[in-house]
């Protein structure tokens, strides 16, 4: 239901018409002609003729492919369509990585919420703490009001958080076809278990698996059908025509009665042309396209060089990311420790809330980037999966040919 796949869809049907068109060419070519004529002339001796005329013909005419140039067009059309069936493959998995990645992200935004909303029923409880011990006389109002600032931070954050989750799921709404409001089942759940970075390396042969790079050779192989069309629109060409005719002619002059003619005619023969002189029109229309040609064969090395750095940067990335989350839980797992060990000697009188309370911030803060790190681990292996193009099942299935 995606308008973009649609319009790709509408993509597709147009260039197969198209290479229809050229196909055409290939074949007889029959018409249908008509004419009805009334006049009155005027000649000494004769008078005045008035007279009708009525002509029928069906011509008929074929060109003579001898060099093969209507079918490397009719190939390089086809060929043509074929890539835009692939890049309508290619334009699905993207839409849908985009799907996923939503989905990812509407999920994520209901944990970050969850994660805030903890948090500041947290930074609550301590604000309850200061405040007693403030009223006990044991610590200052400044500590008071910087614990309020905190809470008052937290609320702030999950203002946001909520707005992301709306955000979130109106992306997927559109992404979907579908207008913004449709509830989706995200609440309860977690971003999946994606299992461990996978090892593989990234050659050519992998690679063809992408349907845009696929897309770009099909290219290349009708480009070069067009370059020997064009040559052979060099070459000598013969076309073959028949024309059956009928007229009827009704006659009449003011010294003669009226007379009625009427009969069948045929012609058939054969014309050869080639071409002699066209200044250099010719030879610059072969250049022309054999640099074209030599365009896309670039396009296609480059497209594939693209392809195999998106491969393994997104496995150095997956991996990184790994390890960086390793590290952040090592940090979180300090930062609990360094805020209970200032909680305690705070409540012991032993030290200000200023460590509490920077403690209680590195603490928070370390946890969303735990969640952020979580999420964009997901991120990675979904980029992975776009960048190899993958297996596109069986049953994406095209719209009925109207």
């Amino acid at each position: 239901r995606n308008q973009t796949v649609r319009a790709g869809w509408a993509r597709v049907n147009q260039a197969r018409y198209i290479a229809n068109q050229v196909r055409a060419a290939r074949m007889p070519q029959i018409q249908l002609t008509g004419e009805y004529l009334i006049g009155k002339q005027l000649f000494a001796g004769l008078g005045e003729i008035r007279s009708q005329r009525a002509t029928g013909s069906i011509p008929v005419s074929y060109e003579v492919d001898m060099f093969a140039r209507r079918a490397r067009e009719h190939q390089g059309a086809k060929l043509d369509a074929e890539a835009a069936r692939l890049d309508q493959e290619a334009l699905a998995i993207t839409i849908s990585a985009e799907v996923a990645e939503a989905w990812f992200d509407s999920i994520n935004a209901r944990i970050e919420v969850a994660v805030v909303k903890e948090q500041l029923e947290t930074d609550l409880r301590f604000l309850e703490l200061v405040e007693l011990r403030y009223r006990e006389g044991l610590n200052s109002a400044v500590d008071v009001h910087q614990q309020r600032q905190r809470v008052a931070s937290q609320r702030a954050l999950l203002a946001l958080a909520d707005a992301q989750i709306d955000l979130t799921d109106q992306r997927l709404s559109v992404l979907l076809g579908e207008a913004p409001g449709r509830p989706f089942p995200v609440d309860g759940k977690v971003l999946p278990d994606i299992g461990p970075t996978p090892d593989i390396e990234a050659p050519a042969s992998l690679l063809q698996a992408r349907p845009d790079i696929k897309a770009v050779q099909k290219r290349v192989e009708a480009e070069d059908r067009r370059v020997a069309a064009t040559v052979g629109a060099r070459l000598p060409t013969i076309t073959l025509e028949f024309r059956p005719d009928y007229t009827w002619l009704n006659a009449e002059t003011s010294v003669s009665p009226e007379e009625k003619v009427f009969g069948w005619q045929w012609q058939a023969g054969g014309r050869f042309s080639v071409p002699i002189f066209d200044g250099i029109a010719g030879w610059s229309a072969i250049k022309a396209q054999r640099e074209v040609l030599s365009q896309l064969a670039e396009l296609y090395s480059e497209t594939i060089l693209t392809g195999l750095i998106e491969v393994e940067s997104t496995l150095v990335l997956e991996r990184q990311e790994r390890l960086r989350i390793q590290y952040l839980e090592d940090e979180f797992r300090l930062a609990n420790v360094t805020l209970g060990a200032t909680r305690d000697r705070y409540r012991a009188g032993l030290s200000d809330f200023l460590p509490v309370l920077t403690a209680l911030a590195t603490r928070q803060r370390s946890e969303l980037q735990l969640v952020a790190a979580r999420r964009q681990l997901v991120s990675y292996r979904v980029q992975l999966y776009r960048a190899l193009g993958g297996a596109w099942p069986e049953e994406f299935g095209e719209p009925e040919d109207e």
